[in-house]
């Protein structure tokens, strides 16, 4: 189908929500319960423009810094916009970070947790936070081990403030995801969680066939991004 009067990325979008779609028939999923976040980190605000004049509203960033810069300004402009934290969260940039973000995809430490459990107010916009397991544990990946999952999990209990909405985890690039993806379910499961972020611009309809809820999609939508 060609979409003559759209620009390049709303066609981009447009194709993979098709392919979202496409993928939860197949699969017996309901589209409805599959979250597509646009990663947008290194993308200036004139990037977004076209992404969110189609009113697609949810997208995922790498770095505080960047996001706020971006962000913070838009948000005002743009009712029930949501910004994700996909990458690392420094200690020193929890604050910033309670007040930009809905939710944090990457805690792995207690310290994190507990940070964010202090910052978080009424006023807050970050609600939820998935916790991050290095599921084939790659020593340059962030995220706890899949062994420390069921202990890290109690011992998130007394931090009343946050909502741990599931798991999230990245499979090695070069290997087969499928193994990866259904070891999270498992351990989603286990837990009593009921939230998957997984699955990226190469994987993402393996990742839905496997129980993602939240799928992060940069380039497949966004383009190439600059190399610095």
């Amino acid at each position: 189908m060609i979409y003559k009067d759209m620009h390049i990325v709303e066609k981009n979008l447009l194709n993979i929500k098709e392919r979202i779609e496409r993928t939860c028939v197949e699969f017996d999923r309901d589209p409805t319960k599959v979250k597509l976040i646009v990663i947008t980190k290194k993308f200036n605000k004139e990037a977004l423009k076209p992404i969110l004049d189609s009113g697609h509203l949810l997208f995922g960033e790498n770095k505080v810094q960047e996001a706020y810069a971006k962000w913070s300004d838009l948000l005002k402009q743009y009712k029930d916009l949501e910004i994700h934290m996909v990458g690392g969260l420094q200690s020193n940039k929890i604050n910033e970070a309670t007040s930009l973000f809905t939710c944090i995809h990457s805690v792995d430490r207690h310290k994190i947790l507990e940070g964010i459990n202090k910052n978080i107010t009424e006023d807050s916009s970050l609600k939820e936070v998935f916790i991050q397991v290095n599921i084939s544990n790659e020593a340059s990946k962030g995220g706890i081990e899949v062994s420390e999952v069921d202990d890290f999990l109690d011992g998130a209990k007394k931090y009343g403030n946050i909502n741990i909405l599931g798991l999230m985890t990245m499979p090695p690039p070069n290997e087969e995801p499928s193994v990866y993806f259904a070891l999270l379910n498992k351990l989603a499961k286990k837990n009593n969680l009921k939230c998957l972020s997984m699955g990226m611009s190469n994987d993402f309809e393996t990742a839905i066939a496997l129980g993602a809820t939240h799928i992060r999609v940069g380039e497949a939508i966004m383009g190439p991004r600059v190399k610095v």
